[in-house]
């Protein structure tokens, strides 16, 4: 009887929206051969939570795609790029995360990391108020931080509520 009561309330509380990266497009500076791709292509596999990796040694993109509910964060990412003796540059992103903070001055979290970014639009007249502790998707860049460092600030194009 206590399993079936226990059920019942489980089903009454919604389900908090998982927060993740979907997509992650690195630009990677000094890879310029075949080995040095696949080098790039092993060790982005080699994250949890990662579905698929191309490279492309002709610009330097490494286009990551993640699985739903993955937990992998930017540092995982940018220490692949680094563990082979690359730099990484400018790194445009699709996530989904909570927003907080204020209208002035909002910041997104992304659960299951402790990777926290301050927004700051590249465009002017996105409003965000409405979003404000809501679950939302943003698009955007970060830009390169040094070696062993995650930028601290996501440049968002777009920010949806999350479906």
């Amino acid at each position: 009887m206590k399993k079936i009561i226990a059920a019942a309330l489980f089903s009454l509380v919604p389900l908090a929206a998982h927060a993740e990266y979907e997509q992650v497009n690195l630009t990677v500076f000094g890879m310029d051969c075949a080995p040095c791709a696949h080098a790039i292509h092993v060790s982005m596999k080699g994250i949890q939570g990662v579905n698929t990796v191309d490279v492309d040694l002709n610009t330097g993109l490494v286009t990551i795609k993640l699985t739903p509910g993955n937990s992998a964060s930017m540092r995982q990412f940018n220490e692949a790029v680094e563990k082979n003796g690359f730099t990484h540059k400018d790194t445009d992103i699709v996530v989904r995360g909570k927003l907080t903070g204020t209208v002035n001055a909002p910041v997104l979290e992304v659960s299951g990391t402790q990777d926290r970014y301050a927004l700051s639009p590249t465009a002017s007249g996105l409003d965000i108020a409405s979003l404000i502790g809501k679950t939302v998707t943003v698009t955007g860049v970060l830009p390169q931080a040094s070696k062993g460092k995650v930028s601290d600030t996501l440049r968002y194009k777009t920010i949806t509520e999350a479906q």
